[in-house]
C-alpha cells in the first residue's frame, strides 16, 4: 500500500513537471497531490519520498519535504508525543543523510524543517527535545556537508528567534532566547557571568565549548587558506552569515573569547568580494550593538579606533576599485556597506570619559576623519551621501567641533561643499557622477528626491563650517567668486533665458550663489552662537568683509531670470548681518524692487515669460522677507517706500497678486517695527481690502448661486457662445478663439483677479502673525486689531466657499441651458499630469494646454482654474484665521456653519479638493482650537467631519475596487485615468490618516518600527496633544465616528494607511477598552473581523504584524468581560469549534507577554488556515518573512535620501499655491 502510494505521488509530480502533458492531466495530478497533504500518512510518505534510497529527482524529494512541512505546520500540536517524536526523528535522519551534491533549496528546506520542529519542542521539559545540541555537534563532526548544514540550521534558528517577526518563536521567546545563549557561549564565560544558572537550561548544552568558538576556529582555517576554493569560500560565507544573526545579542565576552573581531577583520582583507561583503555586514552589526561593560567596549570599538584599526579600514576602503564604465555590482555593494560601517563608527566620537563607555585617549582621530572625508569625496553621490549626516552632527557638537583635528579639516570640507552644491539633475555631460546616478536610481522622481536631500545636507555642512571659521571662510569664498565671475563675460552669451540654463557654466554660477547663501546663514548662526570675550573684536574684522562682499554681489550685473532670482535671495541674506542701517542695504532693497518689476521683453516665448513671472513672484517673497529682517531700518524710510510702491502700483504694470505682495511688505514693515503708529498703518492698508467683502456687489454675488454665476461671468460667456453658435454638442477644443473672444477673456481675467479679496485677506493675516509667540505683546496687539475685523467677514468667506461647492455640484445644473450646462461641466474638470501615470509626457501635456488656450475651451479652463484657486486660498485663509485664538471659535454655532460651508454639497467635491480641504482647513481647525472652547466647538464639528470623511473614503475605495474587479478598464486612456484616480485617492487617504494622528497621536507604540510623528521637545505642545487625545477618547459622540473612520482606513487597500491605523488602534485601545459598552461592542463586532480580514489577505502582509497585536489585545482584554469576542471569532472563523476556541484561551492564559499571546493567536489562525498560505507550509512562511525583512533592510539603507514621508508630501501639496515661498520667508536655521 505504502509503495503504491509513493509511486502514484511520484507519477503525479512527474506529470505536473512534464511540459508535454495536457493541462487537464496536469490539473488532475495537482488535485491528487492536494488531497495527499490531507492524508494521515502524508508525513510518512513525505519521509520516504525525501530519503536518498532509492534515488529520486529533486522535485520529488522536495515535495516529500513539503509534506513534512505541512504536517509540522498544521498538525504538530495535535499529534501525541509518539508521532511528534517520529516527525522529529525523520527530520534528523534526513538532515544527517545530507550529501554535498544535494540542491541548495533541499538543504535550506531541511534546515527550516529542523528549526520548525525546534521552535515547537526544543527544551528541557519532559517530552521536549533535550539533546538537540548534542545532535548538532554530531552533525558538525560528521562530514563537510553536514557541518555546512548545521551552520545553516543555526542561522535559521537565530533569525526566527531574534530577527524575524515569527509568531511561534514569539510564543516561546523567553525560553528559546535563553537556550540559544546557553549553547552559543562557552560554559566558563556563563559561569563568570551568572552566580546561579538554571540547571534545566544548562542540561541542554553538549560539552563546555560554545558554538562561537567552533565557528571562529573554522573561519580562521578558511581564511588562512585564502578562501579561494569553493569549499573554503562556502564555509567562510556560511559562518559569516550565521555570525551576522547573533553578534547583536551574543555576550561581548564570548565574542572576545572567540577572537571574532580579528577573524572578521581578517576576512575583510582577503581577495574575495563575497566574503568581504559578509564580513562588512558582521562588523557593522558588531559596531552598532550595545556594550554594558567598558572593557568590552574598548576591546571592540576602542580597538578599531586605534591607529592599526583605522589603517586597516583605510586600506580596505582604498582597495575597492570601481570602473564606472564596467561596474562590478558586487564590489559596488561592498563599497556601500563598507562606507556605511565606517560612518556608523562616528557615533562613538561624542562619548566622553564620564560615559559608561568611552574611547581610549590614543585613538587616531585624524586618520578616522580623513577616511570619512575620503568617502564623502567619492564620485558616487550615494556613497558620498552616507557620510553627510555625520559631518552635520560632528559640527553641531561643540566638544567634537572644537578639537584641533576637526578644525584642520574644515577648509577641505568647505571646498568640497562648494564643489558639490551643484544641481546635478541638470547636468547633461556623461560624467562619472551622472553615470552612478543612472545606475543607482530607476526613475527621475527618485533622483530628484535624493539630490534635493543631498544638496540640503551639503548646504548645512557649508553653513556649519562657516560658523566655525567665519572670517577665513568669507575670504576664501570671496576669492573663489572673484575667480569665477571675472570670466563672466567669457561664457555669458546673449540668448533666451531657457537656453542659457543648459550651459554648464550656468550651473556653476548658480552654485556660487548657493554657496554664498549658505555662508551668510553660517555667519548669522555664528553671531548667535559665538559668545567668547573677543566677539566684539571679531565682529569689527568681520563687518567690513561682509559689507565688501555685499558690494561685490551688488556690482554683478545679472540678467538671466533664474540667476537673478538666486542673486536676490542671496542679497537678502545680508540684511541681518549688516551693522545698523547702511547705504549698502538700501541698495539691496533697490535691487529687490527692480527684480520685482522686471520687464517682460516683447515677443518672448511662453517658457521665458514663465521664468520672468516666477522671478517677480519669488522676489516679491524676498521683499517681504527683507521686511522681517530689518523692519526698524525700513520704517525710517516708510513714507518714501509708501510713495514708491504707490507709484509702482499706479503704473498698471503689476498683477493683482504682485500688488498684494507690495502691500503686505508695507504691512510687515509697519507691524514688525517699533513705530508708534502701528494701528494707523494697519487700518490704512488692511481696511480697504476687508471692506470689499461687504461691498454690495460682492454680498449680492455670494447670496445665491445664480447671482454668483453671473458675478463670475457665466452670463457674458453664454451670450458670447450663443453668438458663435455654440451648443451642448460643440467641441470647444476644436473651436478657435476669435478676437471678440480674446477681448472678453482678457476682460474677465482682469475682473476675476479683483473679484474676491481672499488672497489678500489670507496673506495679510498670515504675514502679520507668522512665528509670533501668542503670549507676546506684538501678537496680542495684532489679535486686538484682527479680531473685530475678521469676525464680520468670516460669514462672507464661508458663503464664498459654499457657492463654489454649489457651482461644482451637478445637481444644481438642471435649470441651466444645455450649452451653459455643458460649459460649466467642462469648467469643473481637473487636469493633472503625473510621472509614471499619464500617457503623455510632461512636455506634451503642457503643449496641449498651450494649444487649448487658443480655443473656446480656454474659457472653461480659466474659469475653473480661478474658482479652484479661489477655493484653495479660502481654505488657507480659514487656516490662518484659526491661529487668531478664539476669533472664530467663539462665534455661536460656528462648528456646524463651517462644515456646512465646506462640505454641505459634497457631490461635486473632487478627491483633490477633499485633500486640500482636510489638509488646509480641518487639520488646522482641530489643532488650533483653544482648549477652553473644545467643549463648545468640537461637538458641532468633529462628528460631522469624521462621519463625512468615512463616507467619502469608503465609497471612493469601494468604487475603485469594483472597477478593478469588473475589469472595466481596457483602453490605455481609461487605465491612465483609473491610475490617476487611485493616485489621488491614496493622497487623500494619507491626509485623512494624518488628521487621525492629529487627534490621537503621536504614534509611539512600544516595539513599533519608528513613529508616525515627531512630537518635538515642546512640553506645551505635548500637553496640548495629550489633552486632545483625551477629549477624543472620553467623548463617545466623537470617539464613535473616529473609530469608524479609523477602522475604514485600516481595511482600505493602502498598506501605509492601514499600517498607520493599526498603530493607532494598538495605541489607543488600552485607554478606551472597557470604558463604554458601545465601544467594546464595536471592537468585537467590527474591529476583530477587520483584523481577521487583513490577516487573511496576502496583500496586507506588511500590516499583519500590527493587526495581529490589535486582535490579540482586544480578545484577551474583552474576553475577561463577556463572551462576545468568543462568539464573534467563532462566527468569523467558520472552521473553529468551541473546543478549538477553548484550547486557544487555555494557551493564551499560559503565556505572560503580549508578544507571546500574539504568537499563540497566530499559531491558532495558521492551523485554522485563517491566514494566507501562499506556497503552503512553515518553510514558505519563513521565506516570506526573510524576504520582507531584507526588503525593509534594503529600503532603509538610503531612507534619508529617497523616502518621501508624509510631511514632505504635504509640503508638496502646499506648493500648489505660495506655500513654498512662505517656507522660504519664515525659514529658520539652527
Amino acid at each position: 500500500m505504502e509503495s503504491a502510494a509513493l509511486e502514484r505521488i511520484s507519477d503525479a509530480l512527474l506529470t505536473i513537471h512534464n511540459p508535454q502533458v495536457s493541462n487537464g492531466a496536469r490539473r488532475i495530478a495537482q488535485e491528487f497531490l492536494d488531497a495527499v497533504r490531507k492524508e494521515d500518512d502524508a508525513p510518512l510518505w513525505g519521509y520516504h519520498l525525501a530519503i536518498h534510497d532509492p534515488p529520486r529527482p529533486d522535485q520529488i524529494r522536495h515535495f516529500g519535504l513539503s509534506l513534512l512541512d505541512h504536517a509540522i505546520l498544521q498538525h504538530y500540536a495535535a499529534y501525541d508525543f509518539s508521532r511528534q517524536l517520529a516527525l522529529r526523528n525523520w527530520v534528523v535522519e534526513l538532515v544527517t543523510a545530507i550529501r554535498p551534491n544535494d540542491a541548495y533549496y533541499i538543504k535550506e528546506k531541511l534546515a527550516s524543517l529542523w528549526v520548525a520542529v525546534a521552535k515547537r519542542s526544543w527544551g528541557a521539559q519532559q517530552e521536549e527535545w533535550g539533546d538537540m545540541d548534542e545532535v548538532l555537534v554530531g552533525l558538525w563532526n560528521l562530514n563537510p556537508a553536514a557541518r555546512e548544514l548545521s551552520i545553516t540550521i543555526f542561522r535559521t534558528l537565530f533569525e526566527d528567534v531574534f530577527i524575524l517577526d515569527d509568531p511561534l518563536a514569539g510564543k516561546r521567546s523567553g525560553v528559546l532566547s535563553a537556550q540559544c545563549i546557553e549553547i552559543l557561549t562557552d560554559d566558563a564565560i556563563l559561569q563568570q557571568t551568572y552566580q546561579t544558572r538554571d540547571q534545566a537550561i544548562r542540561s541542554l548544552r553538549f560539552g563546555r565549548e560554545g558554538w562561537l568558538v567552533r565557528w571562529s576556529r573554522l573561519l580562521g582555517e578558511c581564511l588562512d587558506r585564502g578562501a579561494d576554493e569553493s569549499e573554503t569560500e562556502g564555509f567562510a560565507i556560511k559562518v559569516l552569515q550565521c555570525l551576522k544573526t547573533c553578534l547583536l545579542w551574543a555576550f561581548p565576552s564570548a565574542i572576545r573569547e572567540a577572537d571574532l573581531l580579528n577573524r572578521i577583520s581578517q576576512a575583510l582583507t582577503i581577495n574575495n568580494v563575497k566574503v568581504r561583503t559578509w564580513a562588512t555586514d558582521c562588523l557593522h552589526i558588531l559596531f552598532t550593538r550595545t556594550f554594558s561593560d567598558n572593557e568590552d567596549f574598548r576591546a571592540v570599538i576602542g580597538a578599531v579606533f586605534l591607529p592599526a584599526g583605522i589603517a586597516t579600514l583605510s586600506q580596505v576602503y582604498a582597495s575597492i576599485k570601481l570602473e564606472i564604465d564596467d561596474l562590478d555590482e558586487d564590489s559596488y555593494i561592498l563599497l556601500k556597506k563598507m562606507v556605511e560601517m565606517i560612518v556608523g563608527l562616528g557615533e562613538y566620537l561624542s562619548l566622553s570619559e564620564t560615559n559608561k563607555n568611552s574611547l581610549p585617549p590614543e585613538i587616531d582621530l585624524n586618520g578616522y576623519l580623513d577616511l570619512v572625508f575620503a568617502t564623502t569625496q567619492h564620485e558616487s553621490l550615494i556613497i558620498s551621501g552616507l557620510s553627510l549626516q555625520f559631518w552635520c552632527s560632528l559640527l553641531r557638537v561643540e566638544e567634537l567641533a572644537s578639537r584641533p583635528q576637526v578644525g584642520a579639516l574644515l577648509p577641505r570640507l568647505l571646498e568640497l561643499t562648494a564643489d558639490r552644491i551643484i544641481r546635478y539633475e541638470r547636468v547633461e555631460e556623461p560624467t562619472a557622477t551622472k553615470k552612478f546616478l543612472e545606475i543607482d536610481f530607476d526613475s527621475m522622481p527618485e533622483v530628484h528626491a535624493f539630490l534635493g536631500n543631498y544638496r540640503r545636507f551639503i548646504d548645512d555642512i557649508a553653513r556649519l563650517v562657516v560658523c566655525r571659521m567665519p572670517i577665513d571662510s568669507l575670504l576664501w569664498l570671496d576669492m573663489r567668486l572673484d575667480k569665477f565671475f571675472s570670466s563672466w563675460h567669457g561664457w555669458h552669451s546673449p540668448g533666451s533665458p531657457a537656453a542659457l540654463q543648459k550651459d554648464p557654466q550656468f550651473l556653476v554660477a548658480y552654485a556660487q550663489f548657493s554657496m554664498v547663501d549658505a555662508a551668510l546663514r553660517g555667519i548669522s548662526r555664528w553671531k548667535s552662537w559665538y559668545q567668547e570675550p573677543d566677539k566684539k573684536k571679531v565682529l569689527e574684522s568681520l563687518n567690513p568683509i561682509i559689507e565688501r562682499f555685499c558690494d561685490r554681489m551688488l556690482s554683478m550685473s545679472v540678467t538671466d531670470p533664474v540667476l537673478l532670482r538666486k542673486q536676490i535671495q542671496t542679497l537678502v541674506q545680508f540684511a541681518p548681518l549688516m551693522k545698523d542701517v547702511s547705504q549698502t542695504m538700501f541698495r539691496v532693497l533697490e535691487r529687490v524692487l527692480q527684480a520685482c518689476t522686471f520687464e517682460y521683453p516683447p515677443n518672448i516665448s511662453d517658457e521665458d515669460m514663465e521664468l520672468i513671472r516666477d522671478l517677480r513672484n519669488k522676489c516679491s517673497t524676498e521683499l517681504n522677507r527683507l521686511a522681517y529682517l530689518m523692519p526698524n531700518a525700513l520704517m525710517g524710510i516708510y513714507s518714501d517706500l509708501e510713495r514708491i510702491i504707490n507709484e509702482i502700483i499706479a503704473s498698471n504694470k503689476l498683477s493683482d497678486h504682485e500688488i498684494v505682495s507690495f502691500l503686505s511688505f508695507l504691512l510687515v514693515v509697519s507691524q514688525r517695527s517699533d513705530a508708534p503708529n502701528k494701528a494707523e498703518c494697519f487700518a490704512k492698508l488692511v481696511d480697504p481690502v476687508l471692506n470689499s467683502w461687504t461691498d454690495e456687489a460682492t454680498v449680492t454675488g455670494l447670496s445665491q448661486l445664480p447671482w454668483f454665476m453671473e458675478r463670475v461671468g457665466i452670463v457674458e460667456i453664454a451670450n458670447y457662445f450663443r453668438g458663435r453658435g455654440v451648443d451642448a454638442k460643440t467641441d470647444l477644443l476644436a473651436t478657435p478663439m476669435d478676437d471678440t473672444g480674446r477681448q472678453l477673456k482678457t476682460r474677465l481675467k482682469d475682473q476675476w483677479a479683483k473679484l474676491f479679496p481672499i488672497r489678500a485677506t489670507r496673506i495679510f493675516i498670515q504675514y502679520t502673525i507668522e512665528k509670533l509667540d501668542h503670549s507676546s505683546q506684538d501678537f496680542q496687539r495684532l489679535l486686538a486689531l484682527w479680531k473685530p475685523r475678521v469676525q464680520p467677514i468670516l460669514p462672507h468667506i464661508l458663503q464664498l466657499l459654499a457657492q463654489i461647492e454649489a457651482y461644482n455640484n451637478p445637481e444644481n445644473w438642471d435649470n441651466l441651458p444645455l450649452e451653459v450646462r455643458s460649459f460649466v461641466k467642462d469648467s469643473c474638470v481637473e487636469r493633472f499630469w503625473q510621472v509614471g501615470i499619464s500617457l503623455q509626457s510632461r512636455d506634451e501635456f503642457v503643449e496641449e494646454n498651450v494649444k487649448a488656450a487658443q480655443t473656446l475651451r480656454d474659457f472653461a479652463d480659466s474659469l475653473g482654474h480661478m474658482l479652484r484657486y479661489t477655493r484653495e486660498y479660502a481654505f488657507l485663509a480659514l487656516g490662518s484665521i484659526t491661529q487668531l485664538e478664539s476669533t472664530m471659535y467663539e462665534i455661536p454655532g460656528i462648528g456646524a456653519t463651517l462644515w456646512a460651508a465646506l462640505a454641505g454639497q459634497p457631490q461635486g467635491i473632487t478627491l483633490h479638493a477633499w485633500k486640500h480641504l482636510v489638509a488646509f482647513v480641518v487639520r488646522p481647525v482641530v489643532k488650533n482650537c483653544p482648549p477652553e472652547l473644545r467643549e463648545v466647538f468640537f461637538p458641532d464639528f468633529l462628528p460631522a467631519v469624521l462621519t463625512q470623511l468615512e463616507s467619502v473614503v469608503g465609497s471612493r475605495w469601494e468604487d475603485l475596487t469594483i472597477r478593478g474587479l469588473m475589469g472595466q478598464v481596457e483602453e490605455d486612456d481609461a487605465l491612465s485615468e483609473e491610475m490617476m484616480d487611485e493616485y489621488l485617492l491614496r493622497q487623500f487617504s494619507s491626509v485623512v490618516d494624518r488628521f487621525l494622528i492629529d487627534l490621537v497621536g503621536p504614534l509611539t507604540v512600544t516595539g513599533a518600527a519608528g513613529t508616525a510623528e515627531n512630537n518635538g521637545d515642546d512640553k506645551a505642545i505635548d500637553k496640548s496633544k495629550i489633552d486632545l487625545r483625551s477629549y477624543v477618547l472620553t467623548h463617545p459622540v466623537v470617539l464613535g465616528p473616529f473609530l469608524t473612520l479609523c477602522t475604514r482606513l485600516f481595511t482600505v487597500r493602502d498598506t501605509r494607511c492601514s499600517y498607520s491605523c493599526a498603530l493607532m488602534l494598538r495605541q489607543i485601545i488600552p485607554f478606551m477598552i472597557g470604558r463604554y459598552t458601545e465601544v467594546d461592542d464595536y471592537l468585537c463586532d467590527v474591529v476583530i473581523p477587520s483584523c481577521l480580514t487583513i490577516l487573511a489577505d496576502a496583500y496586507f502582509a506588511d500590516v499583519a504584524g500590527e493587526a495581529s497585536y490589535v486582535l490579540t489585545m482586544i480578545y484577551t482584554v474583552l474576553r475577561g468581560e463577556y463572551d462576545r469576542p468568543f462568539r464573534k471569532m467563532q462566527e468569523v472563523l467558520s472552521g473553529a469549534t468551541p473546543d478549538d476556541m477553548i484550547a486557544l484561551e487555555r494557551e493564551l492564559a499560559s503565556v505572560k507577554t503580549l508578544r507571546q499571546q500574539r504568537g499563540v493567536m497566530l499559531e491558532f489562525l495558521t492551523v485554522l488556515k485563517a491566514v494566507p498560505d501562499g506556497p503552503e507550509g512553515e518553510v514558505a512562511r519563513r521565506i516570506a518573512r526573510v524576504k520582507k525583512e531584507r526588503e525593509k533592510e534594503r529600503k532603509n539603507k538610503h531612507s534619508w535620501a529617497v523616502a518621501r514621508k508624509v510631511a514632505e508630501q504635504e509640503a508638496a501639496v502646499d506648493n500648489v499655491l505660495e506655500e513654498g515661498g512662505l517656507a522660504n520667508l519664515f525659514g529658520n536655521d539652527d
